[in-house]
C-alpha cells in the first residue's frame, strides 16, 4: 500500500470513528430523554389513579346520599314505598 492510500484509509477511519462517537453521544442523549418521559408517564399514571379513587369515593357518597333521601321521602310520605 502506498503512503497516499494509507493516508486516505486513515482519514476514512478517523471520520468513521468521529461519526460513531457522535452517534453514541446522541444515543445517550436519547436514552436520558426516554427515561425522563417514562418518569413523567409514571407520574401521570399515579395522578390518574388518585383521580379514579376520588371519583369512586364521590360515587359511593352520592349513592349513600340517594339512599338517605329516599328514606327521608318515605318517612314524610313524599313517595310510595313500592318501587
Amino acid at each position: 500500500m502506498t503512503d497516499d492510500r494509507a493516508e486516505l484509509m486513515l482519514e476514512i477511519l478517523k471520520k468513521l470513528q468521529s461519526d460513531i462517537a457522535l452517534i453514541r453521544r446522541e444515543q445517550s442523549s436519547q436514552a436520558i430523554r426516554l427515561l425522563a418521559m417514562e418518569d413523567h408517564q409514571r407520574g401521570i399514571i399515579t395522578s390518574l389513579h388518585g383521580v379514579l379513587t376520588s371519583i369512586h369515593g364521590v360515587e359511593v357518597d352520592v349513592a349513600h346520599l340517594k339512599d338517605r333521601v329516599e328514606r327521608i321521602e318515605q318517612r314524610i310520605g313524599l313517595m310510595d314505598t313500592e318501587h
